[in-house]
């Protein structure tokens, strides 16, 4: 069952220097129980593309060009403030980058937890009480009494990612968006991060939204991946077919970047040349003057996603030809 449908999103940032064009066009679905991977380097939108659902970019600085979010019946695009809130903390959650500054270090562990579900309406304050102690034994904080009335600066960064999670998944929403959940923690609170999400999302048939530029944590906990480039979705596919036939140049330069595969004394692959200024035109493939397989056609003639297998896309002219 589709749970949200996103069709042709663009977001541009209207600065003194020009407009940047953040998200241009894209469009995808996100279906319930499961885990749809964003990856790409910083600077391609992908979680701009996400604020922009949730109404949390700033204003009048960030605009909205055009598209449409449909979520359960409603165009999260066209929804009024009041109507955004309503939806955000309680049928869409969202895990931020850094718990620290997500965090508000004024108030206490504990009250943050309640919040969700006393804005929402949820349940009595006894209730939620109960409910935030059970959540941060869910996410396996001991203690949780005491934990309760500690700010955020007396956890780990590994612990206020565990609270950001279990705030998040309190209210039990439909739809998580994870925004690179596991950036500076150690592998091994990586791997329980990651483990502890995956079991949440089963016990609560959450459908996930996972943004990072792990493509190894993508080959462990997603079902399908986009791939973006420049505000542009350049390649979608089943996690699976992704991994095992790339069929974008851009994607094939990510993965050969992944120094899990590199031989030992062998240099560390950096693709070439930088991700373009989004504030300027750009004519043909955005990837072209970084990629060793353009052609002169590449850099002027502009290719749109298209499908090149079986729930496989690409928006490389040369794949799409079946040239590469």
């Amino acid at each position: 069952m589709t749970l949200l449908a996103v069709d042709n999103l663009r977001v541009s940032f209207h600065t003194r220097e020009g407009v940047v064009r953040a998200v241009d066009g894209i469009s995808y679905t996100l279906n319930a129980g499961e885990t749809l991977g964003i990856v790409g380097e910083s600077g391609s939108g992908k979680s701009v593309s996400q604020y922009a659902l949730l109404g949390l970019l700033p204003t009048p600085l960030a605009r909205i060009e055009g598209g449409s979010a449909c979520f359960q019946g409603n165009d999260l695009l066209r929804s009024t403030a009041a109507q955004l809130r309503r939806i955000r903390g309680r049928r869409m959650a969202m895990i931020f980058q850094d718990p620290m500054t997500a965090l508000n270090p004024y108030m206490k562990v504990g009250a943050q937890l309640m919040e969700p579900l006393q804005v929402h309406g949820c349940c009595s304050r006894s209730e939620a009480r109960e409910r935030a102690e059970a959540a941060l034994q869910a996410v396996g904080i001991q203690d949780v009494g005491k934990r309760m009335g500690m700010y955020p600066h007396a956890f780990s960064g590994g612990m206020r990612q565990r609270v950001m999670i279990a705030m998040a998944l309190i209210t039990e929403p439909a739809v998580l968006i994870a925004d690179e959940p596991t950036t500076a923690l150690d592998v091994t609170v990586q791997a329980q991060i990651l483990s502890l999400m995956q079991r949440l999302q089963q016990d609560h048939g959450t459908a996930v939204t996972l943004i990072t530029h792990d493509l190894g944590v993508v080959a462990e906990t997603c079902d399908r991946v986009l791939v973006m480039y420049a505000g542009q979705i350049v390649e979608q596919a089943s996690t699976a077919d992704l991994f095992r036939q790339p069929r974008h140049p851009y994607t094939q330069a990510l993965m050969k970047a992944m120094p899990a595969i590199h031989r030992g004394g062998e240099a560390l692959y950096a693709i070439p040349g930088m991700p373009p200024d989004l504030a300027q035109p750009i004519s043909g493939c955005a990837f072209a003057p970084r990629c060793a397989q353009a052609t002169p056609a590449c850099h002027t003639a502009f290719c749109a996603l298209q499908p090149v297998d079986e729930n496989h896309a690409s928006a490389c002219v040369r794949v799409q030809q079946g040239e590469i």
